[in-house]
């Protein structure tokens, strides 16, 4: 959680990040929102088509700013970690709107239920990941002030 506080309260510096990388850093932070309130709601159900579309807007803003954001940090510190990050935010940006696209034209409740599980399996592997990557943020930023 301290590193969520310490990420959103980078301190613009032009040598370091830029004011648009900073903006899109902090709004991934804080549209992790999303998949929590998904998962939350998604847990014990199965969402309906308009539920999904509902959740459209805010999946895609989530994803997008994560892709802003690993960029950001592979630009800075080179780890092939941020890449795939990067990699893995595009993935499920372009692969979720594929399936809630053939969701609303096929109007199959399979291919909602594979989006909800897609996206379901993805939240769930982010989360076992994620004190591996946040220990690897933490020591890059310390690193990187440690320098300046």
């Amino acid at each position: 959680m301290g590193l969520l506080l310490r990420v959103s309260l980078l301190q613009e510096n032009e040598q370091v990040w830029r004011k648009r990388q900073l903006i899109g850093i902090r709004s991934h932070v804080y549209l992790h929102l999303v998949p929590f309130c998904y998962f939350a709601l998604a847990i014990n159900n199965s969402l309906s088509l308009s539920m999904n579309l509902l959740f459209y807007l805010p999946v895609v803003a989530f994803f997008y700013s994560g892709r802003r954001t690993w960029r950001a940090f592979f630009d800075r510190f080179r780890s092939k970690i941020y890449k795939l990050f990067y990699l893995g935010n595009t993935g499920m940006l372009f692969t979720l709107s594929l399936l809630l696209g053939l969701g609303v034209v096929s109007q199959l409740a399979g291919i909602v239920a594979a989006f909800q599980q897609l996206f379901m399996l993805y939240f769930s592997v982010h989360l076992l990941v994620v004190g591996v990557v946040v220990i690897k943020i933490e020591a890059d930023i310390s690193a990187y002030r440690a320098v300046d």
